[in-house]
């Protein structure tokens, strides 16, 4: 197991050393904030859990882990935090899930111990995810919480130098680049779900490209390029238009957890809408994997999140043909030797991504 959950505050209290060396990671959510304590082989007391959507709350719970549960305990040797939403300036961040009134945070307002000056980092959300998959890759154990969605013609040892892609299609599309060196491992954010989309099945698709740009003129009346990218299609939003685009009249209009329940429940009614827009969605997600995997020269792929977990029957139903849109390129030769994993299994990896996160960066710090 990698990085076992050790138990509750409740234990922590009574079997760690106030004096120990460890490490702290927060893991912000939409509505769940998750805050442990972890020790430097990466397992970890769950301190405490809390409903929260906005920043007022947050730092009071923040403050109240501090000067409450570990007033007794040392300073931790570093703290990760991960939030959804973009770094805006040096000591500035947006939560894009928190209420509009409240979404910015300044670091300065952060309680100073639980975040000690020069030992904390902020990472955003699909960061710490793909820093979540490293120590199952270094473990040799990523088959705990994934499985082969395409596995390779040819199994090849991990190269000393390579990229593993990570993608997560939730909200939107994010995608992370692992980015391996030797023994040494660094996640690279970026953006690529905002690339333009591959188009290669003709007729039908201009038509449906058609319609999904008349549709983000309507309900992004802001966005002045309606080329479109992949987020338009693999994102929350994107399964939102497919449906609609594709839904008969007398169908009724369903929120995106009832049209993945339905095409899971019943992938081979090919009749289905749900399931057609299932298909789509997932099609352009293996897509994008392809389109990036090519342009770095991709070492393996990572499918994360818990949507894919929960979809994983409809994923099973059309793996043959997902595995055709990812092979479906001039650099065949590249592509047939790139396993592609799927994440199999309910996992936190952004909260085990602070948790490495901090482990590694503090031996990085000159010694305290």
């Amino acid at each position: 197991m990698v990085y076992n959950v050790l138990g509750d505050y409740s234990k922590l209290a009574v079997e760690v050393k106030k004096d120990n060396q460890y490490y702290i990671g927060i893991d912000i959510g939409g509505t769940n904030t998750r805050v442990v304590y972890a020790t430097a082989k990466g397992d970890y007391y769950t301190i405490k859990e809390f409903l929260c959507s906005s920043v007022k709350v947050l730092l009071e719970e923040l403050f109240i882990i501090q000067d409450t549960l570990l007033t007794e305990f040392v300073e931790p040797t570093f703290t990760t935090i991960d939030l959804a939403g973009p770094h805006l300036s040096k000591n500035k961040y947006k939560f894009t899930n928190y209420v509009e009134s409240d979404n910015i945070l300044l670091t300065e307002y952060l309680p100073k111990k639980l975040c000690p000056e020069g030992r904390y980092a902020i990472l955003n959300d699909l960061e710490s995810g793909s820093y979540g998959i490293i120590p199952y890759i270094i473990s040799g154990k990523s088959e705990e919480i994934f499985l082969n969605l395409i596995t390779p013609e040819e199994a090849k040892e991990i190269p000393t130098n390579g990229v593993f892609v990570v993608l997560a299609a939730g909200t939107g599309l994010g995608v992370g680049l692992i980015h391996k060196y030797g023994e040494e491992y660094r996640v690279i954010p970026s953006e690529f779900g905002h690339i333009s989309i591959c188009s290669d099945d003709g007729d039908c698709e201009q038509e449906l490209f058609a319609k999904l740009s008349e549709n983000i003129k309507n309900t992004e009346p802001s966005r002045k390029n309606y080329c479109l990218e992949y987020e338009d299609i693999v994102s929350g939003r994107g399964i939102q238009a497919l449906y609609m685009i594709n839904k008969n009249q007398n169908e009724p209009a369903r929120d995106n957890a009832e049209i993945a329940t339905q095409a899971t429940n019943a992938p081979a009614n090919l009749d289905c809408t749900c399931v057609k827009t299932m298909k789509i969605h997932y099609k352009y997600l293996l897509r994008c994997a392809r389109e990036i995997s090519v342009g770095t020269f991709a070492t393996g792929v990572y499918l994360i999140g818990d949507n894919i977990v929960r979809n994983k029957n409809f994923v099973d139903s059309v793996k043959n043909q997902l595995e055709f849109e990812f092979k479906d390129h001039p650099k065949i030769e590249w592509l047939r030797h790139i396993p592609v994993f799927g994440q199999s299994a309910l996992k936190n990896l952004n909260l085990i991504g602070t948790v490495y996160y901090g482990i590694n960066a503090a031996k990085k710090l000159p010694s305290l």
